[in-house]
Protein backbone atom coordinates (compact mmCIF):
# COMPACT_ATOMS: atom_id res chain seq x y z
CA UNK A 1 0.00 0.00 0.00
CA UNK A 2 0.77 3.72 -0.35
CA UNK A 3 1.94 5.35 2.43
CA UNK A 4 -1.14 6.32 4.29
CA UNK A 5 -1.45 10.21 5.78
CA UNK A 6 -2.01 10.19 9.59
CA UNK A 7 -5.67 10.68 10.61
CA UNK A 8 -6.57 13.74 11.67
CA UNK A 9 -7.65 14.12 15.29
CA UNK A 10 -10.69 14.12 16.34
CA UNK A 11 -12.52 17.50 17.28
CA UNK A 12 -13.97 17.51 20.47
CA UNK A 13 -15.83 20.77 21.71
CA UNK A 14 -16.83 21.01 25.36
CA UNK A 15 -20.04 23.33 26.72
CA UNK A 16 -17.24 25.88 27.59
CA UNK A 17 -15.48 25.78 24.09
CA UNK A 18 -18.76 26.68 22.68
CA UNK A 19 -19.07 29.97 25.02
CA UNK A 20 -15.62 30.69 24.75
CA UNK A 21 -14.17 30.57 21.26
CA UNK A 22 -14.62 32.74 18.82
CA UNK A 23 -16.47 32.28 15.31
CA UNK A 24 -13.68 32.14 13.29
CA UNK A 25 -12.20 29.53 15.95
CA UNK A 26 -15.27 27.82 15.63
CA UNK A 27 -15.18 27.87 12.12
CA UNK A 28 -11.85 26.37 11.95
CA UNK A 29 -12.62 23.42 14.09
CA UNK A 30 -15.79 22.38 12.30
CA UNK A 31 -13.06 22.46 8.72
CA UNK A 32 -11.34 19.91 10.92
CA UNK A 33 -14.13 18.30 11.97
CA UNK A 34 -15.19 17.70 8.01
CA UNK A 35 -11.99 16.58 6.99
CA UNK A 36 -11.95 14.09 10.22
CA UNK A 37 -14.97 12.88 9.04
CA UNK A 38 -14.29 12.80 5.14
CA UNK A 39 -10.97 10.48 5.93
CA UNK A 40 -13.12 8.40 7.68
CA UNK A 41 -15.52 8.27 4.49
CA UNK A 42 -12.68 7.42 2.15
CA UNK A 43 -11.60 4.66 4.84
CA UNK A 44 -15.35 3.25 5.20
CA UNK A 45 -15.66 2.95 1.61
CA UNK A 46 -12.07 1.48 0.60
CA UNK A 47 -13.22 -1.44 3.24
CA UNK A 48 -16.38 -1.81 1.98
CA UNK A 49 -14.90 -2.06 -2.05
CA UNK A 50 -12.47 -4.64 -0.53
CA UNK A 51 -15.47 -6.32 0.99
CA UNK A 52 -17.76 -6.36 -1.90
CA UNK A 53 -14.52 -7.53 -4.24
CA UNK A 54 -13.67 -10.35 -1.94
CA UNK A 55 -17.17 -11.33 -1.86
CA UNK A 56 -17.82 -11.64 -5.51
CA UNK A 57 -14.52 -13.55 -5.69
CA UNK A 58 -15.85 -16.10 -2.96
CA UNK A 59 -19.27 -15.73 -5.15
CA UNK A 60 -17.08 -16.90 -8.27
CA UNK A 61 -15.19 -19.53 -6.79
CA UNK A 62 -18.35 -20.85 -5.22
CA UNK A 63 -20.18 -20.70 -8.87
CA UNK A 64 -17.22 -22.35 -10.15
CA UNK A 65 -17.13 -25.38 -7.97
CA UNK A 66 -21.21 -25.87 -8.27
CA UNK A 67 -20.91 -25.91 -11.58
CA UNK A 68 -17.80 -28.18 -11.03
CA UNK A 69 -20.26 -30.71 -8.56
CA UNK A 70 -23.36 -30.35 -11.22
CA UNK A 71 -21.40 -31.51 -13.93
CA UNK A 72 -19.89 -34.68 -11.87
CA UNK A 73 -23.50 -35.12 -10.69
CA UNK A 74 -24.62 -35.45 -14.08
CA UNK A 75 -21.48 -37.70 -15.04
CA UNK A 76 -22.71 -40.13 -12.40
CA UNK A 77 -26.60 -39.58 -12.94
CA UNK A 78 -25.77 -40.65 -17.15
CA UNK A 79 -23.26 -43.54 -15.66
CA UNK A 80 -26.24 -45.04 -13.24
CA UNK A 81 -28.66 -45.14 -15.86
CA UNK A 82 -26.61 -46.73 -18.13
CA UNK A 83 -25.85 -49.27 -15.06
CA UNK A 84 -29.71 -49.81 -14.76
CA UNK A 85 -30.42 -50.00 -18.39
CA UNK A 86 -27.71 -52.76 -18.52
CA UNK A 87 -29.30 -54.60 -15.61
CA UNK A 88 -32.72 -54.37 -17.10
CA UNK A 89 -31.20 -56.07 -20.25
CA UNK A 90 -29.48 -58.61 -18.04
CA UNK A 91 -32.93 -59.33 -16.19
CA UNK A 92 -34.99 -59.23 -19.46
CA UNK A 93 -32.36 -61.91 -20.85
CA UNK A 94 -33.04 -64.07 -17.93
CA UNK A 95 -36.66 -64.00 -18.23
CA UNK A 96 -36.11 -64.91 -21.87
CA UNK A 97 -33.51 -67.57 -20.81
CA UNK A 98 -36.04 -69.05 -17.98
CA UNK A 99 -39.52 -69.09 -21.02
CA UNK A 100 -37.36 -70.55 -23.38
CA UNK A 101 -36.00 -73.50 -20.69
CA UNK A 102 -39.54 -73.91 -19.58
CA UNK A 103 -41.46 -75.35 -22.68
CA UNK A 104 -38.72 -77.90 -22.87
CA UNK A 105 -38.60 -78.81 -19.40
CA UNK A 106 -42.68 -79.09 -19.92
CA UNK A 107 -42.35 -81.13 -23.24
CA UNK A 108 -40.02 -83.65 -21.33
CA UNK A 109 -42.42 -84.12 -18.86
CA UNK A 110 -45.34 -84.82 -20.68
CA UNK A 111 -43.46 -87.17 -23.28
CA UNK A 112 -42.54 -88.94 -20.08
CA UNK A 113 -46.20 -89.44 -19.36
CA UNK A 114 -47.27 -90.20 -22.87
CA UNK A 115 -48.21 -93.58 -22.98
CA UNK A 116 -47.12 -94.57 -26.83
CA UNK A 117 -43.89 -92.72 -25.68
CA UNK A 118 -43.64 -94.70 -22.68
CA UNK A 119 -44.48 -97.82 -24.59
CA UNK A 120 -42.07 -97.09 -27.19
CA UNK A 121 -38.84 -96.70 -24.73
CA UNK A 122 -39.78 -100.12 -22.72
CA UNK A 123 -40.11 -101.72 -25.87
CA UNK A 124 -36.56 -100.42 -27.06
CA UNK A 125 -35.57 -101.37 -23.38
CA UNK A 126 -36.28 -105.23 -23.90
CA UNK A 127 -35.11 -105.13 -27.36
CA UNK A 128 -31.80 -103.69 -25.84
CA UNK A 129 -31.95 -106.50 -22.81
CA UNK A 130 -32.46 -108.76 -25.92
CA UNK A 131 -29.38 -108.23 -27.57
CA UNK A 132 -27.32 -108.06 -24.86
CA UNK A 133 -28.14 -111.63 -24.06
CA UNK A 134 -27.31 -112.54 -27.78
CA UNK A 135 -24.36 -110.95 -27.21
CA UNK A 136 -23.40 -112.88 -24.12
CA UNK A 137 -24.40 -116.19 -25.92
CA UNK A 138 -22.09 -115.29 -28.94
CA UNK A 139 -19.29 -114.57 -26.54
CA UNK A 140 -19.73 -118.30 -25.10
CA UNK A 141 -19.65 -119.53 -28.19
CA UNK A 142 -16.73 -117.85 -29.50
CA UNK A 143 -14.87 -118.27 -26.33
CA UNK A 144 -13.81 -122.14 -26.68
CA UNK A 145 -13.12 -121.63 -30.46
CA UNK A 146 -10.32 -119.19 -28.46
CA UNK A 147 -11.31 -116.16 -30.32
CA UNK A 148 -11.50 -112.80 -28.38
CA UNK A 149 -14.77 -111.84 -26.71
CA UNK A 150 -16.62 -108.18 -27.87
CA UNK A 151 -17.51 -106.00 -25.26
CA UNK A 152 -21.08 -105.30 -24.66
CA UNK A 153 -20.09 -101.43 -24.82
CA UNK A 154 -19.21 -101.71 -28.69
CA UNK A 155 -22.34 -103.01 -29.74
CA UNK A 156 -24.61 -100.99 -27.89
CA UNK A 157 -23.73 -97.58 -29.56
CA UNK A 158 -24.73 -99.30 -32.90
CA UNK A 159 -28.44 -100.13 -31.49
CA UNK A 160 -28.90 -96.56 -30.54
CA UNK A 161 -28.31 -95.76 -33.85
CA UNK A 162 -30.87 -97.81 -35.05
CA UNK A 163 -27.70 -100.52 -36.02
CA UNK A 164 -29.03 -103.79 -34.31
CA UNK A 165 -27.76 -106.50 -34.79
CA UNK A 166 -29.55 -108.82 -36.88
CA UNK A 167 -30.20 -112.66 -35.42
CA UNK A 168 -28.64 -115.42 -36.88
CA UNK A 169 -31.07 -117.86 -38.27
CA UNK A 170 -30.02 -120.81 -36.49
CA UNK A 171 -30.25 -118.97 -32.75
Amino acid sequence: RMTEEPLPKKVRLSESDMKTLTREELCVRWKQHETYVQVLEAKYADLSSNDVTGLKESEEKLKQQQQESARRENILVMRLATKEQEMQECTTQIQYLKQVQQPSVAQLRTSMVDPAINLFFLKMKGELEQTKDKLEQAQNELRPAGVGTVCCEEVVPHFQHGYAPKPRPDS
